[in-house]
């Protein structure tokens, strides 16, 4: 009798569970109701000849329903699609909504999972059990049966390049895999890169633009607060003011500081000595999380033991706050819930997906964090965003600087009123006169395109050149000069410029010296170049020198 029971039991618990994924199945036969622009995205897409495309939407426009949308039809004609995400951290909220949408026809792949895990999610998608991929940039390179759609979601983020070896750029590699494959790739951002854009602009991408937010929701107001005139370094009046009223109004507020760690520079202040990492040339920056000196190029910790390395001084100064540093002075003016998102609370295998449920289910009242919490990110209840230090990213010297600062404030920006409540922005600055800043809370990419465009014109930048950066490093620093400059001379060729070779921002970096020569020239010219260049190298190489070419390089420090 007992075993009859058991038996129908888990012949209950089997047709249950077939029951369940026969359901989550067919979940994406259930339309989702786009509105009218969406939809004429949709069907532009899906009727184009056009292999390329672009949308660029304002945050909170809706674009993940257009691609739901195309995927769904993809499915129904027997086809697959790969969606990329640039960061682990919109994982958990991209698998929920997926798993909603297309059940069991998702394969998920980031660094996250076991080898094990990884191997059954490429199997089932090699094999077709699966023809929906969600993932990171490696994704890109998934064995998707009959593939159909690309989507390149957060287009403009610099995590869709791969900087150490193999070097690649999941974007281009989605285009070239299209073609390939005869697939279509859909880019999608609210802040495109100027690459991008451009090339939409130019009719090789075929754009769709969206500049109001699904539902007709209120973009966020965006005030900014000049920090010259403020007593605290930390937080303005008008922040404050803005904290607690949300906090009264149980609503939730996302803080951006672009800075990891307690304190950026520790110092003895009886001898000067600043302690420094003995295999990088960069400062070491404290983390009172763990009473800990950490190099953040190198990964090397260290125990804090409260002196001076060199005269044993426990007159110790921190300076240049991290995001540490600001949760500690913001617990001590509000006695609320905080978490704090960074890369390294991070790196438990569950914490984006607890973080995204907890924070979303109303657990913790505040979020402060890195860049990482600034994209994607869907939390109704949010109505505040403060962005602490709006200048940490526009003193980097690269070309690029200004773009940056502007897209990923713009896109913490769009993480307020994203609800049915109205969102607010409050911006701390040093530099309020800053044409970035301005633009930013014009809240006008195409203004702020124009400009950036400009510039890069006339200085001869991307979209209007190519450029190669090729990195020459060696463990000793002897003779590291002078071989750069015999790599310079071989190297040099009419068609294209050359700068260098100088030392890197960042001279040494794991115990290895380097040196740069960048190289700018018109598309043709470089593609001629590459393979003048590959030969060239050959012919110098040294085993005591290492040589690294990136072609499109995103990071230049």
């Amino acid at each position: 009798k007992n075993g009859t029971l058991i038996l129908e039991r888990k012949i209950k618990s089997f047709n249950e569970e077939k029951l369940k994924k026969t359901i989550e199945k067919e979940a994406y036969k259930e339309d989702t109701k786009l509105n009218s622009e969406q939809e004429r995205i949709k069907n532009g897409i899906e009727v184009s000849n056009k292999r390329h495309f672009l949308i660029r939407g304002v945050t909170g426009s809706g674009k993940t329903e257009i691609y739901i949308q195309l995927i769904k039809r993809a499915l129904e004609n027997g086809k697959g699609s790969i969606f990329l995400v640039p960061e682990i951290s919109l994982t958990p909220q991209m698998v929920k909504r997926f798993k909603k949408e297309f059940g069991e026809e998702v394969a998920i792949l980031h660094s996250r999972l076991s080898n094990i895990e990884r191997a059954k999610e490429w199997y089932s998608i090699y094999t077709g059990d699966k023809r929906v991929v969600l993932g990171v940039r490696s994704a890109i390179f998934a064995p998707v049966k009959n593939l159909e759609y690309i989507i390149v979601d957060e287009e403009h983020e610099n995590s869709y390049k791969q900087d150490s070896t193999p070097r690649y750029n999941a974007k281009y590699v989605a285009i070239k895999k299209a073609e390939l494959e005869n697939a279509k790739v859909v880019l999608g951002s609210a802040t495109p890169s100027i690459e991008s854009y451009y090339y939409a602009k130019k009719g090789i991408f075929q754009l769709f633009e969206i500049d109001h937010r699904y539902k007709d929701a209120k973009l966020p107001e965006i005030e900014i607060v000049d920090m010259k005139e403020e007593k605290d370094s930390f937080f303005s009046e008008k922040l404050l003011e803005e904290i607690r009223g949300a906090l009264l109004r149980k609503e939730q507020i996302i803080l951006l500081l672009n800075r990891k760690g307690y304190s950026t520079l520790v110092q003895c202040q009886e001898c000067g000595h600043m302690e420094e990492c003995e295999h990088c040339s960069i400062k070491l920056n404290y983390y009172a999380s763990n009473n800990s000196l950490k190099c953040n190029y190198c990964g090397i910790s260290k125990r804090f033991l409260g002196h001076c390395s060199k005269c044993g001084s426990k007159n110790i100064s921190f300076s240049g706050r991290g995001v540490e540093r600001v949760e500690e002075e913001l617990r001590k003016r509000f006695p609320v819930n905080i978490i704090r998102v960074d890369g390294d609370v991070s790196k438990e295998k569950n914490f984006y997906e607890n973080m995204y449920n907890d924070f979303l289910g109303g657990k913790y009242d505040i979020m402060i964090g890195t860049q990482m919490i600034s994209r994607g990110l869907h939390f109704p209840n949010v109505t505040l965003v403060g962005v602490i230090n709006a200048d940490t990213i526009m003193s980097i010297p690269d070309f690029r600087s200004g773009e940056r600062t502007y897209q990923m404030i713009t896109q913490v920006a769009g993480r307020a009123g994203r609800g049915e409540k109205k969102g607010k922005v409050i911006i701390q600055t040093y530099q309020p006169e800053n044409y970035i800043i301005e633009k930013i809370q014009e809240n006008s990419y195409i203004n702020f395109y124009e400009k950036e465009i400009e510039k890069r014109e006339i200085l001869f930048y991307p979209p209007f050149s190519k450029i190669i950066n090729i990195g020459i490093s060696s463990n000793e620093e002897n003779g590291l000069e002078e071989y750069c400059h015999l790599v310079f001379k071989e190297i040099e060729h009419e068609k294209v410029e050359l700068y260098g070779p100088m030392k890197s921002l960042v001279y040494k970096v794991k115990g290895r010296y380097r040196c740069n020569i960048f190289i700018k020239g018109d598309r043709r010219e470089i593609n001629e170049y590459k393979i003048f260049l590959e030969n060239k190298l050959k012919k110098i190489e040294n085993k005591k020198y290492r040589i690294v070419v990136d072609v499109d390089p995103i990071n230049l420090i």
